[in-house]
């Protein structure tokens, strides 16, 4: 089984981050009443239509902050340079446009 860190390096979408905190269920503890215990973090993906979630240890906790980062700085960074060769296409259609007025 692939530990959260290897998920969030190799997994092909960027996963989330998430901090949840629990209840035990056991009816005299303090977060039947209180605050819940935790906070737990776990790294969240989609697999087609099912969520999936993996717990991350408190020891791996800022090395996957950082590859979740950067895989999303690298997202953004491929949706711009998508976003910038659709403007250039866009401007060498009309460039093409303008050389034949018959086409």
């Amino acid at each position: 089984m692939p530990s959260a860190l290897e998920i969030a390096k190799s997994f092909h979408k960027t996963p989330a981050l998430v901090r949840h905190r629990v209840r035990c269920g056991r009816p005299t503890c303090r977060c039947a009443t209180g605050e819940a215990h935790g906070p737990y973090w776990f790294l969240r993906w989609r697999e087609g239509s099912v969520q999936r979630r993996r717990y991350v240890r408190h020891a791996d906790l800022a090395a996957l902050r950082a590859v979740v980062e950067r895989r999303r700085q690298d997202d953004a960074e491929a949706r711009l340079a998508v976003a910038l060769a659709t403007v250039n296409l866009r401007r060498l259609r009309a460039w093409l446009r303008d050389l034949d007025p018959t086409a």
